[in-house]
């Protein structure tokens, strides 16, 4: 790894959130959770001034696989007056490790980390944003939990959670059994990762982050827990040919999602086509989409005018 000290890399990605936090005039506070399967689990709490008034639900914040909450800063930021819960999923951000063993299964993972979270932080229903495979876990639980979950936003393509999605090539590579280990636990530049984050994204999308984000991904990417976890992840997802069996959503399933749905979808996303986007939104009892043109696969940053779209449908 890049960093022979582990602790000095989780106090620079701690001082680089603070930064960030206090840009948008809020302070960070941890929760540390431990699921049923042993899994070390970091909350990050956004306080800010008035919420300890505020009625309406909290909202939860879930990144996409190989990435970081910071990029869901200008959503958080104009979320004046909710409490803010952001979940580093295992093997991300400053969690710790959880190595999915060979046939796994994705939901009942899913179940394990977010249930833990509902235990321990004592939270009721929620409003829940996801971005890439945060929006298809909070799909899943919203249909295993109807009673928690309220409002979804679903930021770009949800993961593998519609059919018809089609993954780039680095995530192919990345379900490979050891050769997925050995490419994501690279010891990389900073510069490398935002490349990374750019064929993923796009360059306006990432020309648009704070250094501080690129600078987490980047020293988070390199923990030891990171490549081990995040390649299991991939290998329960997908072969490097298909999507495994069971991981996509069934029309009947969003059908009875009892949720109000927002599918947020750029109209240049690399994984899904807002065409395919719409046909699964429209299968859902309360769906609805926002298509942004001349957008990737985070479209709010691409356009930070959907923004204030996302907080209508949340404050609703």
């Amino acid at each position: 790894m890049a960093t022979a000290d582990p602790a000095l890399l989780d106090a620079r990605v701690r001082g680089a959130e603070a930064t960030l936090a206090r840009g948008i005039r809020r302070t960070t506070v941890e929760h540390s959770v431990t699921t049923s399967a042993g899994a070390e689990v970091r909350v990050v709490e956004f306080v800010g001034d008035g919420l300890e008034s505020d009625e309406r639900p909290p909202v939860v914040f879930l990144h996409g696989i190989a990435s970081v909450t910071a990029l869901a800063l200008p959503i958080i930021a104009a979320l004046d007056g909710r409490r803010v819960l952001a979940v580093d999923w295992p093997g991300h951000g400053l969690s710790g490790v959880a190595v999915l063993p060979k046939g796994a299964k994705l939901r009942a993972h899913v179940a394990s980390v977010l249930d833990a979270v509902w235990s321990a932080l004592g939270l009721g229903r929620v409003d829940l944003v996801g971005h890439s495979l945060g929006g298809h876990f909070g799909l899943l639980y919203a249909l295993a939990h109807p009673e928690r979950i309220r409002r979804l936003v679903l930021l770009g393509a949800p993961g593998a959670a519609f059919d018809g999605e089609s993954a780039p090539l680095g995530m192919r590579l990345a379900a490979v059994p050891v050769l997925g280990v050995g490419l994501l636990g690279l010891s990389i530049s900073e510069p490398a990762t935002r490349r990374g984050f750019v064929r993923t994204l796009g360059a306006h999308a990432v020309d648009a982050l704070p250094a501080e984000t690129i600078e987490i991904a980047h020293l988070t990417s390199q923990r030891p827990s990171f490549a081990p976890t995040v390649a299991s992840l991939f290998r329960a997802l997908m072969t490097p040919f298909a999507v495994r069996p069971g991981v996509t959503l069934t029309r009947s399933e969003l059908e009875t999602l009892a949720a109000r749905a927002l599918l947020v979808l750029g109209d240049s996303d690399v994984i899904l086509t807002t065409a395919t986007g719409l046909e699964a939104i429209s299968a859902m009892p309360h769906g609805s989409m926002i298509e942004v043109t001349s957008a990737g696969h985070a479209p709010w940053l691409d356009d930070p005018s959907v923004i204030s779209r996302i907080v209508s449908f949340l404050n609703r």
